[in-house]
């Protein structure tokens, strides 16, 4: 099984797709010190009100999360996962697979759990890029702070890979499939900063799972394990979840 597993990861690794995928992730990390080498004065000003400060490094910080990797994330994992098992059926291999001795359920979980690895490669790659890259050419950039807060960030992006599997598990189109995924993750990703706007709704925004993956933003300067341990628990949880509820959707295809 582990075997299997890590050849299917090589495969997805090798796909067009995923090339297409770095390539996105590669032009953020070129084009955001770019984007901030005038920023207008009144984004500064809103920074600083929904901050605390608005220095250099965390007016970085929420370009970076809020106008690069959100973005990807809301696009990204559902390239990878939106056609999980709907691909095989469609091309018609799906009947020869369930022919092995390895249930639905169980081969859409490996599956699943590649493309949140292929998810995770791209999304680290990403950031030790960026490391090197913004340590050149952004101002007041803080290398240490900046993993600690894209770590969290994984995690969503490992979430919503797995929401876009369980996704696929349940709907019977490709095209639907990636529709779904792309419009809720869309609107989860663009309310997930609300709290720093709207201070009194941020207990309520915790219920929004991407919400979990900048939580960061809001304590820059003091980041630990208590601020950094408890998004990352849930988000697995609920990654863990995710696959279950899609597993479950295609037992259907056994029947």
């Amino acid at each position: 099984m582990i075997r299997l597993q890590w050849l299917d990861y090589l495969a997805t690794l090798r796909e067009r797709k995923t090339w297409l995928c770095g390539a996105m992730l590669l032009y953020a990390v070129l084009s955001i010190p770019v984007m901030l080498a005038r920023p207008p004065a009144h984004v500064q000003e809103a920074i600083a009100a929904w901050f605390g400060h608005g220095g250099p490094f965390v007016l970085f910080m929420y370009v970076w999360i809020d106008l690069a990797m959100n973005k990807m994330v809301a696009f990204l994992p559902v390239v990878l996962a939106s056609g999980i098992v709907l691909r095989e059926r469609d091309v018609g291999v799906l009947s020869i697979l369930a022919a092995k001795p390895l249930s639905m359920p169980r081969y859409f979980a490996l599956r699943a759990v590649s493309a949140c690895a292929v998810m995770a490669t791209l999304h680290v790659g990403a950031q030790l890029l960026g490391l090197v890259y913004f340590t050149a050419r952004v101002p007041g950039f803080r290398p240490l702070a900046f993993l600690a807060a894209m770590t969290p960030h994984l995690f969503a992006a490992i979430f919503a890979t797995c929401f876009s599997a369980a996704i696929a598990g349940w709907v019977k189109h490709r095209g639907a499939s990636a529709l779904i995924g792309l419009a809720v993750l869309g609107l989860l990703l663009g309310l997930s900063l609300i709290g720093f706007y709207q201070p009194a709704w941020r207990n309520l925004t915790l219920v929004n799972p991407m919400s979990l993956g900048a939580l960061a933003l809001g304590n820059l300067d003091h980041l630990g394990p208590k601020d950094l341990a408890p998004p990352m628990l849930a988000l697995s949880l609920l990654s863990l979840a995710a696959i279950a509820i899609g597993a479950a959707g295609v037992r259907r295809m056994e029947a």
